[in-house]
């Protein structure tokens, strides 16, 4: 029996999951120190030692400027646009993930007994590369080998489809976590799992729904008092965690009562369901806008659809509930924890690298017995294809119109991987470089889409305008980039300059800067 052991991690804005697959081949949630099944992804900083999880929220209101939270929404940004200070060093948003999984790798170690080497990591579809290389780096940080990333609802809808691999049908994945959202369509056939279409928001979650009762209670707080609770950090976190538990409340009771004190003064509001439905109807407006333009990318309607799968705890309110059943008329998938899916998916998606792995080294440490889980029915592994989440192009210049465009290399909807080659005529005579610029996004003008980055490759000297330059883009299962330019026989794999993410350099001193804190 080989001694790597695979896990799937749940990254989530709020909260955290982490599972592997037992020894009967069974996918399980491995719970924390504290017997959790599920861990707040909020770090509490004192001197050298992070305190990650329920202690840390639990301690938010009282020692507010030690934590930090909602780290996710800030994943793929560089320091300059994202960085937190404590003890006198800067962690990036790469640093203070790895913090939250080195949290979900030491309490898996001390379940399991054994080391935790390897993990599949999820993140939501609607990733753009930055974010995936961010996530990536933040696993490694953490100690991991990152065996993958994959999509949540991906992971969500493998959990679901394991065991239903000879009924086809197509699932429509409903992901609405504490701060991204996803809307996927996947498609269960010929016991292989496929993604047809996605799309979402990474800055809209449950987040948005506390911040509703938020500014509620504080305009009413500065309307009664004349004084804003929000302008103080221990007050404002404070009122974040009534927000969150009025939320929940609501969830299942038609009305719920929040207290606020600041400053000596105190407030009581009577917050019923209908009045936070009707204040939050615009957020519910958008993730509705969301699943309907998702369908028309998939060229499908609900009447193609043959299950909803609810994923994310924001799931459980009845305004989502209700209004994806109103609008779709699809049975719900009720077998699946909303909470636990994506971390089961992820388990599953790294037992199937492992015997990927495996199959190419032609050697075999893994039960049979767990192979046989997760094969199809003429002995091959389970096939995942995921798509583009982002169409890819380069910036090219267009000499009629004089100026410049992007020509979409790989467009949205691609199965990965993938490689895609096209040759382009340099811009003038005798030009010493070809400048590659990547970007990311659905338009054809440059500004309106995400930068990448740029790589150059020297070419030879005189040549004439028009003369070819090779670019090949490969898209690996990680939804991240590589750029090849082939020029006169003379082949580069050029660096792609990332706008976002950690040099090598930056990713030594932080594995190294980490190692000095105490996780618990």
């Amino acid at each position: 029996m080989s001694e790597r052991k695979a896990v799937g991690i749940d990254l989530g804005t709020t909260f955290c999951a982490i599972a592997h697959i037992d020894a009967y081949g069974k996918p399980q949630i491995i719970p924390n120190a504290e017997s959790e099944r599920i861990t707040p992804s909020v770090i509490l900083f004192d001197g050298t030692n992070a305190t990650v999880g329920t202690l840390a929220k639990q301690n938010s209101v009282a020692e507010p400027e030690k934590i930090v939270d909602f780290v996710k929404r800030e994943i793929g940004k560089s320091r300059e646009q994202f960085h937190r200070e404590f003890n006198g060093q800067s962690f990036s948003a790469e640093e203070l993930s790895a913090l939250i999984l080195k949290k979900l790798k030491v309490d898996a170690e001390r379940y399991l007994g054994q080391p935790v080497t390897d993990a599949v990591v999820t993140v939501p579809a609607y990733f753009n590369d930055a974010e995936r290389t961010a996530t990536i780096q933040a696993g490694q940080l953490a100690g991991f080998n990152v065996l993958q990333i994959i999509n949540e609802p991906t992971a969500a809808a493998l959990a679901y489809g394991l065991d239903k691999l000879d009924q086809d049908q197509t699932v429509f994945v409903f992901d609405l976590g504490g701060g991204t959202f996803d809307v996927t369509i996947m498609r269960i056939e010929n016991q292989s799992i496929r993604m047809v279409a996605t799309n979402g928001d990474h800055r809209l979650g449950g987040k948005d729904w506390d911040d509703i009762i938020v500014n509620l209670v504080a305009e009413e707080f500065d309307r009664l008092h004349g004084e804003n609770p929000l302008l103080d950090l221990q007050s404002y976190q404070d009122l974040q965690s009534r927000a969150l538990a009025a939320k929940i409340q609501l969830s299942s009771r038609p009305r719920t009562t929040i207290v606020h004190s600041f400053n000596g003064k105190s407030i009581k509001i009577e917050l019923t369901r209908e009045d936070f439905e009707q204040l939050a109807a615009p957020l519910v407006e958008k993730t509705k806008a969301i699943c309907e333009i998702v369908l028309q990318e998939a060229r499908m309607a609900w009447a193609n659809i043959d299950k909803i799968l609810l994923v994310g705890g924001m799931t459980r309110m009845p305004m989502v509930r209700d209004m994806v059943l109103r609008i779709s008329n699809v049975p719900l998938a009720e077998q699946v924890s909303p909470d636990e899916a994506v971390a089961i998916g992820a388990a599953i998606q790294a037992m199937l690298a492992m015997l990927g792995e495996e199959d190419k080294q032609g050697e075999r440490h893994i039960p049979a017995e767990t192979r046989e889980q997760f094969s199809t029915r003429d002995g091959g592994l389970i096939q995942v294809t995921n798509i583009t989440s982002h169409t890819l192009g380069i910036v090219l210049w267009d000499e009629n119109a004089m100026e410049e465009y992007v020509f979409p290399m790989i467009p949205k909807m691609t199965a990965m991987p993938c490689e895609v080659k096209n040759a382009f005529g340099t811009a003038q005579a005798n030009m010493k470089k070809a400048v590659v610029r990547i970007v990311e996004g659905e338009s054809t003008v440059p500004s309106e889409c995400t930068p990448l980055g740029t790589c150059s490759v020297e070419l030879p000297p005189f040549l004439p305008k028009g003369s070819p330059v090779e670019i090949c883009y490969q898209y690996n299962t990680n939804q991240v980039l590589s750029v090849i330019v082939d020029a006169f026989g003379k082949q580069a794999k050029a660096t792609l300059e990332r706008n976002a993410g950690l040099s090598d350099l930056e990713l030594a001193r932080a594995t190294s800067n980490l190692s000095l804190i105490k996780v618990e």
